[in-house]
């Protein structure tokens, strides 16, 4: 996308400024001058305020934080297109307003897109970054912490801080000192410090000398004097050698106990932790439920949660802003305002859902500002692989830049300012989502749902999924998007990067996605013409597709992310090429009288969700590849 070539010159206290200007100038495709163009008056106050003039003339931006300043900026390169007068005032709804980058599912960002995201940040006026690592980051004294798994070294991460240190980001260590852990714990070099699979060993002197290791290196190359430590999803807390070595435990002991003697670590450091809190209300709740309203949480146990440790309420699931109020107070009355972590939906296959993203979000940072709530967070994660592009991300971030800048949310300024600070138009963005959105196909939720995951992955002698997708035009659907996606990637090499690997997969769905419906119903009705068009045809063709998907995907991967993690879906991939070439022998021995029956076209297809049996309309979301591949056991 074109943007107007501006001159610019700033006044005003420049110091520290310099590096951060020229990088968000050179975003905007701006040249600084030191006089000349449009001269650009700075001054910053203590007014929670961002104002923005221009006169024809001369600019002056007012600003109370840097990261409110290049926001400012932008705007001004947005607004300046003649040299009618302008006038922008906002006023900052939330202190903080940050991203939290998923790097512990394979995917480890290089530095380089680090940087990248910072400068987006920056430009959108967003404060805070936390890079999610659960064990890839570097621990000198546990070297099979993160290994082979492409962490983090400490200079890496240094260079990333001091990065964002100029353009007023403050970058958050992200750890986790109880569960999901389980890629550390699985090494026998921590035995002595599992509970479960998952989980550390609670109340085990080993445990904490090994926290305080993980405390020490997280903490070593930020400036920042806090630090999120995690404590989510610990399922199995006390229910594993625990068990054998202490006895039963009170959860709520147990947990309190646990988070005491981290804080204890973090308090020896400096720092100010934040936690997840869905274990206080999982426990509370009979139903074992994070989002339980009747969850009681007895009051003797609430006032031993630590006040110094802010709790963090993840949430990228409701729709009702009444909701989201509601668990907002019950977590003051556990003794403080939450930390908002909404979702930008990135962890169900190759696409963003950004209908989900906007509805849910929308509602969660609506009752944040209604709520007083101070600092949210956008958090994207990399379930099952990492298989989705982190730059799909940006209109994501854009909303929650957007939110923190408005009491209510202009949609329409949402999608301009989208198209301006990427240079991608918004609307084709939001193509990106009709991977998953096949005419006539129900979608649980009532909105979304994952058919270009599953449809990829299932085996195509095997169907598990055929049955959801029975008298539907997928061919024609992915036929149309392989069209679109190729003539959206050719707009610019930001445009290449994010559509090329849709356009790949879309190729190959429009051949795969009733690849086993139409070789089931051919050998059920004995047509042995279309099994041999099939064979000697069809399979060969997507065997060329599929290659061209995994080097796009590879190229892409490699082009954003560490090496590391790349493997699993190399793995994948040749999964699937092996698995059609066997389907092409399988057919062609049956063609040619080496076997009478093709076993596997034998069996009846089900609906994965037995939907018939239960009645309803089921679910086609399913985020997992052992299950999509197959019915037999990958262990």
């Amino acid at each position: 996308m074109s943007r107007k070539q501006l001159e610019l010159s700033f006044f005003g206290e420049l110091s520290g400024l310099d590096s951060g200007l020229d990088m968000v100038c050179g975003m905007l495709g701006m040249k600084r001058t030191d006089s000349g163009g449009i001269s650009v008056t700075l001054e910053r106050t203590e007014e929670a305020i961002l104002i923005v003039e221009f006169d024809g003339v001369g600019a002056r931006i007012k600003y109370a934080q840097i990261s409110h300043l290049f926001r400012a900026i932008g705007l001004m390169a947005e607004s300046v297109k003649s040299d009618k007068p302008i006038e922008i005032r906002e006023e900052p709804q939330f202190d903080t307003v940050g991203v939290m980058i998923d790097c512990s599912r394979n995917a480890v960002p290089k530095t380089e897109s680090v940087k990248e995201l910072l400068r987006y940040m920056a430009l959108m006026g967003m404060n805070s970054l936390m890079l999610y690592t659960e064990d890839t980051y570097s621990v000198e004294s546990e070297p099979y912490f993160g290994y082979m798994r492409g962490k983090y070294t400490q200079e890496q991460l240094k260079e990333c801080d001091d990065y964002a240190a100029e353009l007023g980001i403050e970058m958050i260590p992200c750890i986790q000192t109880l569960a999901h852990l389980e890629q550390f714990l699985k090494w026998e070099a921590a035995s002595l410090l599992r509970d479960t699979q998952d989980v550390l060993l609670a109340g085990n002197d080993l445990t904490y000398e090994f926290i305080e290791s993980l405390v020490d290196a997280a903490s070593r190359s930020f400036r920042s004097k806090r630090i999120h430590i995690g404590m989510d999803e610990a399922h199995g807390l006390g229910r594993g050698r625990s068990l054998d070595l202490y006895g039963y435990r009170n959860r709520f002991e147990l947990m309190n106990e646990h988070l005491s003697k981290v804080m204890e670590i973090t308090s020896a450091y400096g720092l100010q932790p934040m936690i997840w809190s869905d274990m206080y209300f999982r426990i509370g709740s009979a139903a074992n439920d994070y989002y339980d309203l009747d969850a009681d949480i007895e009051e003797a146990h609430a006032k031993r949660i630590p006040r110094e440790a802010k709790l963090v309420y993840w949430d990228y699931y409701h729709y009702e802003q009444e909701f989201y109020e509601a668990m907002i107070r019950m977590h003051r009355q556990l003794g403080s305002v939450p930390v908002i972590a909404g979702g930008i939906w990135t962890w169900v296959g190759m696409c963003t859902h950004y209908g989900r993203t906007m509805k849910c979000s929308n509602a969660a940072l609506q009752a944040g500002k209604q709520e007083g709530v101070r600092e949210v967070f956008a958090t994207m994660w990399g379930d099952n692989g990492a298989e989705n592009n982190l730059w799909s991300i940006l209109p994501g971030m854009q909303l929650y830049a957007e939110h923190a800048f408005s009491k209510v949310l202009d949609e329409q300024r949402l999608k301009q300012r989208t198209s301006f600070c990427t240079g991608i138009p918004y609307d084709h963005y939001m193509n990106l989502e009709m991977l998953d959105d096949i005419p006539g196909l129900p979608a649980d939720h009532g909105d979304f749902s994952n058919p270009s995951k599953y449809l990829l992955w299932q085996d195509a002698l095997l169907g598990l999924f055929d049955k959801h997708i029975e008298n539907l035009d997928v061919s024609g659907h992915y036929g149309r998007l392989a069209d679109l996606y190729s003539d959206q990637a050719t707009n610019s090499q930001d445009a290449k990067r994010l559509f090329e690997l849709p356009a790949r997969l879309s190729d190959v769905l429009a051949l795969k996605a009733d690849l086993g419906i139409r070789i089931k119903r051919a050998y059920d009705s004995g047509d042995r013409g279309i099994l041999e068009q099939i064979a000697s045809n069809e399979l060969p063709q997507l065997l060329l597709k599929v290659e061209a998907l995994r080097i796009a995907h590879r190229e892409q991967w490699m082009g954003t992310n560490k090496p590391q993690g790349w493997e699993v879906l190399d793995i994948r991939y040749g999964g699937l090429t092996a698995r059609l070439r066997t389907a092409k022998d399988r057919i062609t021995d049956y063609l040619e009288g080496g076997v009478s029956r093709i076993e596997e076209l034998d069996e009846q297809r089900l609906y994965f969700d037995d939907r018939e049996r239960r009645g309803g309309a089921g679910t086609d979301y399913f985020t997992t590849y052992h299950r999509i591949a197959s019915a037999g056991a990958f262990v």
